[in-house]
């Protein structure tokens, strides 16, 4: 079956699928996220964010399968020195959907790359907000740090300033290493 493009203008803050109005078969909605959808979930650490989110659906009478192919950068302040670093994101997440189901909206994920969502008769829409929020945030780097980067736009005041207080921390050990605390020689008289 080919691929249908629906190009619906859709807000930051509603990444929502209107899948009542699609037909079965298979369909494709693209979707943006910035800086203001990671705001709207009161994240302060995502200086700037530029996403590109596909939702592929492939849509039957009971089911809805929904792969997010989810890509685009998000910046991040440095852990050394605080300069805001753009990070390149491109990550995938598996919805599966059960249309029809009886009772309240339930989610069930066991696998960490699919989630099963039952939905019920009088929902219209799913909203992937949660998702794409979820899976963007996990695909940073754990190490915030530009070591990795070609051009590094590190702050020169910041990392001099951090090689000083480097500098006295290592001199101040050093005079302490002649020297021994009197109340560890205590504690190895007890292991005796």
């Amino acid at each position: 079956m080919p691929f249908v493009l629906i190009n619906t203008p859709v807000k930051n803050d509603n990444l929502s699928i209107e899948f009542v109005k699609l037909k079965d078969g298979k369909h494709t909605v693209n979707f943006d996220a910035g800086k203001e959808f990671f705001e709207e979930f009161g994240n302060e650490d995502v200086k700037d964010a530029s996403l590109s989110i596909v939702a592929d659906i492939d849509k039957s009478s009971n089911w809805m399968h929904v792969m997010l192919h989810i890509s685009g950068s998000i910046s991040q302040i440095c852990d050394r020195c605080l300069v805001a670093i753009p990070f390149p994101i491109t990550t995938k997440y598996r919805l599966i959907v059960k249309l029809d189901g009886q009772g309240e909206t339930v989610q069930d994920s066991e696998d960490q790359e699919t989630e099963l969502v039952y939905l019920r008769a009088s929902d219209f829409k799913l909203s992937i907000a949660q998702q794409v929020y979820e899976s963007a945030l996990l695909a940073l780097p754990m190490l915030r740090n530009c070591d990795d980067l070609d051009i590094k736009p590190c702050d020169q005041a910041m990392l001099s300033k951090l090689e000083k207080l480097q500098q006295v921390a290592s001199d101040s050990s050093d005079e302490d290493n002649g020297e021994i605390d009197e109340r560890w020689l205590k504690l190895k008289d007890i292991l005796k």
